[in-house]
């Protein structure tokens, strides 16, 4: 049944690896948390059961983009019964879809949009047959201290009591199941593929400062195909792009402090190859559905194993051969820390927030949104765990810069995974690496003078 389904709903002749075993346990109503690799198609696994179930699936999703871009794929293969509310649109739109919700199969929702009560009155009398977790390393990564609502989101799960929950991720930290069980107070039955993914090669490079990045980077863009490269912040996103710019190559820019329209058009135009390049906080990548992203750029080391493994899984979708470089020098040390740990929520925002002391704007929202679902001491601790596991990661991308062993094996060593079997052209510590070699254009042009323009009208 599920594979004549497959066939003649989404026109596949076979199942990728784990979509089938978790296509069958929702079917039977077990929660489910699925592990599959970037392009291994997890929105079949809850496509295909929607379609069987015929309740409507509420997808509790993270980001606009990753809204956006599902909601266009479903449309594409003609899916007309799907409603998305999110802050880019505007008031029509949202007044549109929201007078569509209770007709729709397929409705996407931010948590933080949900779990306003007037807003909550829009889906909870509807008869959920599934609810997903798209995303779902996000409850771990930003369930406290960034997006506090994550963390709240056992409120939605819970009013629904008999539908089925899917959490849906590329990487999962193993402490994602405790989360979860913490979180929603559901255990989930785990399927697990890989994180790994052969076809993209991995390579690091240390240098004395950012001027020696830059001498091997320029030239590097000039034959590295679509890239993307990350950067740790708004500012350098600008000062970076600037000069690839002026070195010759259209160039996007794309952060969290852009319009919803501006980053909206770079997404277009770098999906459409009118851009070969992109420079991006991490704020960039999930929901840009292009298969042929051949590198990606570090030019700041993520602050995490999940960010990078997440951040370069965006390369080779299309299953060719595709390349990671990340980039060091010795001042990004302090440049991460920083970034990392200079804002977070601490143990003794805590006592100070149970104290009515002053507090920054940011941290005293933050716990306001958990104080009511969590105890002064609950807090303490979550806030206490997450400083250890973020220290964990950091800890762990700093021994990625000196690495003299297999990368990829260290990578997903993090993640309780061993490798089986090393690619080809695996990293750069036990392989021969070819460099990725197809041509990015230079369209930037130097302006011509009205002489020179002149001359050219004669020759």
């Amino acid at each position: 049944m599920l594979d004549e389904t497959l066939k003649n709903r989404f026109g596949f002749e076979t199942f990728k690896p784990g979509q089938k075993e978790i296509i069958e346990h929702v079917l039977n109503q077990t929660d489910t948390l699925g592990i599959l690799p970037t392009g291994s198609g997890k929105s079949l696994c809850y496509q295909l059961p929607t379609y069987i179930k015929e309740q409507p699936t509420l997808i509790i999703s993270p980001l606009i983009s990753l809204m956006d871009d599902q909601v266009m794929q479903l449309k594409r293969h003609g899916e007309h019964h799907v409603a998305c509310i999110h802050s880019g649109m505007d008031e029509t739109e949202r007044t549109q879809n929201a007078k569509q919700l209770a007709n729709s199969r397929f409705i996407f929702l931010s948590p933080e949009f949900l779990l306003q009560p007037h807003n909550f009155k829009l889906v909870k009398s509807l008869d959920l047959g599934m609810i997903v977790l798209d995303e779902a390393h996000c409850l771990s990564e930003w369930g406290y201290d960034f997006r506090p609502h994550y963390a709240l989101i056992g409120k939605i799960v819970n009013h629904f009591q008999n539908a089925t929950i899917l959490a849906l991720t590329a990487t999962a930290p193993s402490y994602l199941s405790y989360d979860l069980k913490q979180i929603l107070n559901k255990s989930f039955y785990v399927v697990k593929t890989t994180m790994n993914r052969d076809n993209i090669s991995l390579s690091h490079k240390n240098f004395a400062d950012d001027e020696e990045k830059l001498k091997w980077l320029l030239p590097t863009l000039e034959h590295a195909g679509p890239t993307i490269i990350y950067v740790s912040s708004k500012k350098m996103c600008l000062t970076l792009a600037q000069k690839i710019y002026s070195y010759g190559f259209l160039t996007g820019i794309y952060h969290g402090d852009l319009s919803y329209q501006e980053r909206h058009t770079v997404q277009h135009q770098f999906l459409n190859n009118e851009i070969p390049i992109i420079v991006a906080t991490s704020a960039f990548g999930m929901g840009i559905n292009k298969k042929d992203i051949r590198t990606i750029v570090h030019f700041h080391l993520s602050t995490s194993p999940s960010n990078y493994m997440q951040e370069i899984g965006r390369a080779g979708r299309d299953g060719e051969q595709s390349q990671a470089i990340s980039l060091y020098q010795p001042d990004d040390n302090f440049l991460l820390e920083t970034l990392l740990f200079t804002d977070i929520v601490t143990i003794e925002d805590v006592e100070s927030f149970e104290l009515g002391q002053f507090l920054p704007p940011e941290k005293s929202e933050v716990l306001e949104i958990l104080y009511g679902h969590y105890t002064y001491q609950q807090l303490r601790t979550i806030f206490e765990i997450s400083y250890k596991r973020k220290r964990l990661g950091y800890m762990r991308m700093l021994g990625y810069k000196n690495l003299d062993q297999c990368r990829r094996a260290y990578m997903i060593e993090f993640f309780e995974e061993k490798l089986s079997e090393k690619p080809k052209q695996c990293c750069d510590n036990d392989s021969e690496i070819n460099k990725i070699n197809i041509l990015n254009r230079k369209k930037v042009k130097r302006k011509m003078d009205f002489n020179e323009k002149l001359q050219n009208l004669f020759k």
